[in-house]
């Protein structure tokens, strides 16, 4: 099959769902291929042409800061726009909103999350949480009821397990259930050095800031340090990047209102305000 990279169809969905996402590629062409999927199901439908509607639930895996929520509440909205789903709403939660402490609770409240996100998008944040060798954990119990529901209504519920890849593995190598009944599994790979730059720019722009040259040069040479260091705080990827324009903008702000700079440089990040 040919690159569909610089397709006017695939450069028109990117625009609209992806414009401000950086990086990702193949996430992105991955997501594409599903939403190619229900277009040719809508003009099949249209055609009287009967199609089997495929199970979408999917796995996110990534390390932290990689994407992985903000992918899954642009995929949502594109679920939303095309009525894929019959409301199209997006539920985010973590193994706590399942879970309960005693015996039954875990049921009750895992049902009545599901209930709540059926018609719609369930994003299980960390879900290799849920998993335990220990049978007897709540979070396994939760699982297979997840299973149940996701087989008896897969046509009108999509759910999102995310996480680190070599825990969700496990999670899956353990439950052959669970790797049959969420066939779409995306990768999401750490940033490189220079998409981390990207990222830097797009984040002190997207609050609302500009940037000295000379305050990037001095951030591209901390990025190279910490390459070099095999610094371990890489591995947060873009939100280290965005804890530390933060950081920066405090600084920025902290400066002005001691130096009662309040002129055309009140909304310029500099080098002195990284600190």
């Amino acid at each position: 099959m040919k690159d569909i990279t610089n397709t006017y169809e695939y450069l028109l969905f990117k625009e609209k769902y992806f414009k401000d996402i950086i990086g990702l590629d193949n996430v992105i062409k991955e997501i594409f291929a599903i939403y190619a999927l229900t277009q040719v199901n809508e003009i099949k439908k249209k055609r009287n042409i009967e199609y089997k509607k495929q199970a979408l639930n999917m796995i996110f895996y990534g390390n932290p800061g990689t994407g992985k929520t903000t992918v899954a509440r642009l995929v949502a909205k594109m679920f939303s726009d095309i009525k894929y789903l019959e409301k199209g709403h997006l539920i985010e939660i973590d193994r706590s909103d399942l879970i309960g402490e005693y015996i039954g609770q875990t049921t009750i409240k895992t049902k009545k999350i599901l209930e709540e996100a059926k018609g719609g998008i369930l994003f299980i944040d960390e879900a290799y949480s849920l998993y335990n060798e220990d049978y007897t954990d709540f979070g396994n119990e939760a699982i297979d009821i997840i299973l149940k529901f996701v087989e008896d209504h897969h046509e009108d519920i999509i759910v999102i397990f995310a996480g680190y890849k070599e825990k969700i593995d496990v999670m899956l190598n353990n439950n052959k259930g669970l790797n049959s009944r969420f066939p779409i599994k995306l990768f999401f790979e750490d940033y490189n050095l220079n998409e981390l730059k990207q990222i830097f720019s797009y984040t002190i722009k997207l609050n609302g800031f500009d940037s000295t040259k000379e305050l990037q040069k001095k951030f591209n040479n901390y990025l190279n340090d910490l390459v070099n260091r095999n610094n371990p705080i890489l591995k947060h990827n873009g939100r280290f990047v965005r804890n530390l324009v933060e950081d920066i903008i405090r600084k920025h702000d902290m400066r002005v209102f001691l130096e009662k700079a309040y002129n055309e440089n009140l909304m310029i990040l500099s080098e002195e305000d990284f600190m």
